[in-house]
């Protein structure tokens, strides 16, 4: 219990920039998936509670933790009725893009917002903390829309791929053991080091670009 709270107080400043920059980055993405799949005609996501900006029905407490923790984490999937879809294989990869999609955009208003602030040097020094807030926010959408494009199981990069490219992507849509193997290979990849190399190096193009704007 004490190592605990010696943790929370030395990681109190971070958590009070990262805990709501999580919850409006993942929010965001699943709330897009289904507002995506509901105008493409799957009522799932209004059945199940998933249509709303409320972050407690996206979260999934482990995977909220583990995203604190550890950077990697997940939140509770938009179910999605392939069979529902107006046109199955394209509706299933625009609602499969309307994740990592949803984050770009919110990672372009944060810094047309963070640029508006920091233009002002009175403005930016007593607006330190939204300064900060806005430059994670930034960052946490970018990455979190770079990572869900890659095409690995679960991740909505797959789902895409698999309706593009495969006969009857419902199979491997539905098939939890697809999920499940995806997973062991996503968390090979990131033990030994591959997809950090790669996400680094994209993050890195991007976020430099973004300084020379």
């Amino acid at each position: 219990m004490q190592g605990l709270l010696t943790y929370l107080r030395n990681e109190l400043p971070t958590l009070v920039i990262q805990v709501p920059v999580i919850l409006i980055v993942i929010t965001i993405h699943e709330y897009f998936h289904a507002w995506t799949a509901w105008k493409l005609g799957d009522t799932t996501p209004v059945e199940t509670g998933r249509l709303s900006l409320n972050p407690l029905r996206h979260l999934d407490p482990f995977g909220t933790i583990a995203l604190l923790l550890f950077h990697v984490g997940w939140a509770r999937p938009v179910m999605i009725d392939f069979g529902a879809l107006r046109h199955p294989r394209r509706d299933t990869v625009l609602v499969a893009l309307a994740g990592p999609l949803s984050n770009f955009a919110t990672a372009l208003v944060a810094y047309g917002v963070l640029l508006l602030v920091r233009a002002s040097p009175t403005l930016a020094s007593g607006l330190a903390y939204v300064v900060v807030l806005l430059r994670t926010l930034v960052e946490f959408s970018i990455a979190l829309g770079v990572f869900n494009l890659l095409p690995i199981p679960p991740l909505d990069g797959s789902k895409a791929f698999f309706a593009l490219f495969f006969h009857r992507p419902e199979r491997l849509l539905y098939d939890r053991a697809v999920d499940l193997y995806g997973t062991i290979v996503l968390l090979g990849l990131l033990w030994f080091g591959v997809i950090n190399g790669i996400m680094s190096r994209v993050l890195g193009f991007i976020f430099n670009s973004l300084l020379r704007l």
